[in-house]
């Protein structure tokens, strides 16, 4: 009994570590798949009407999910030369900067779930094809609510696990933080001379 739960366990953490992987590549093979069937229609001068409609409603769904792949991964852009600027510890400013992109996420989140509450009340459907415009502008709920998750398992970790450190990912291998702050200033001075 044990050891099935501690399987089940494993499972589901497998599933929850590699949900936006799997998302991607079916989106992908959709986006892939419709932009293939378009160009083939136009070469055997028969008109989908969809074509085109669908791919930008797929490309949506993959930046959405694509957000949380790159959450997930601590991949998003950072300013990190300020960072080395502040007086303060690199843990401090990663743990704010998560907080305030959390409070992006959800803020999003909270818009795309009222712009697709919208679109159900409204019953409207994509132009080009009858089909629920609903589930387009889902995206966006979900890949924030995909994000917020994932910022959120960050910033608990980050508080309570002394080995997690993904912030020091974030500062290339081999410089110091002397060096770091002699190279900005450099850049800063380069700057304000132009």
């Amino acid at each position: 009994m044990n050891n099935s739960g501690n399987r089940t366990g494993k499972v589901l953490f497998y599933i929850y570590d590699h949900t936006e992987i799997f998302l991607l590549v079916i989106f992908a093979v959709m986006l892939v798949t419709d932009v293939l069937l378009g160009i083939l229609a136009r070469f055997v001068h028969f008109e989908v009407v969809f074509a085109t409609e669908l791919g930008k409603y797929i490309f949506i769904w993959l930046c959405a999910i694509g957000i949380s792949a790159a959450a997930r991964d601590n991949q998003h852009v950072r300013i990190n030369f300020l960072v080395a600027l502040l007086p303060v510890k690199r843990k401090i400013t990663w743990i704010i900067s998560q907080v305030f992109f959390l409070l992006f996420s959800v803020f999003f989140l909270y818009l795309g779930v009222r712009l697709t509450l919208m679109h159900l009340e409204m019953e409207k459907t994509a132009m080009g094809f009858n089909f629920p415009m609903y589930f387009f502008t889902a995206a966006l709920p979900f890949g924030f609510f995909l994000t917020s998750i994932r910022v959120v398992i960050d910033i608990l970790k980050s508080l309570s696990d002394p080995q997690h450190h993904p912030w020091e990912s974030q500062i290339p291998q081999g410089l110091q933080d002397s060096q770091i702050r002699d190279e900005q200033s450099e850049f800063i001075d380069v700057n304000a001379k132009t």
